[in-house]
């Protein structure tokens, strides 16, 4: 079951460790785990956003303390003409990704992040390639993120 974005899970349950590194690994077996824990796991996944883009590899680090962070780690992203920094990012430099807002519980521990946080991953980076052509970040996303030019999106 693919969650959208705003929506929050039905489920109050949270999702143990365990269970996310299982969802993961059943749904992507090119899924490679590291650093597991008690609290803690990274995964590093290959996605292709769509049949003619590139693979990126992907670093998710969870932590039932910290939360969740989402890196593009296998190359430097390029930044579109006109603009000065990646769009819908917590960190150009370190290619961190924005894919929700904790505080819009937008998603949360009861929610799999095999059915989330990979697919809105994949999505960004959809975006991402378009937004490569064009320089007009087409993802959506949060009234704090504004363009290069200090004027809100027509999408946000």
């Amino acid at each position: 079951m693919k969650i959208k974005r705003g929506e929050v899970s039905k489920l109050n349950k949270k999702i143990s460790l365990k269970s996310q590194i299982k969802r993961i690994a059943e749904t992507f077996p090119n899924a490679e785990f590291k650093n597991k824990d008690g609290n803690s796991f990274q995964v590093l996944i290959k996605l292709q956003p769509t049949p003619l883009s590139k693979f990126y590899e992907i670093k998710i680090d969870y932590s039932i303390i910290k939360g969740i962070e989402i890196y593009v780690i296998n190359e430097k992203l390029q930044i579109a003409e006109r603009r000065n920094s990646l769009p819908h990012v917590y960190s150009t430099e370190k290619q961190k990704l924005c894919l929700f807002t904790y505080a819009n519980n937008e998603w949360n521990d009861t929610m799999s992040i095999s059915s989330t946080i990979i697919p809105w991953t994949s999505e960004w980076l959809y975006f991402y390639e378009i937004w490569l052509i064009n320089g007009d970040w087409l993802g959506g996303g949060h009234d704090e993120y504004i363009n290069d030019n200090n004027t809100k999106s027509e999408n946000e």
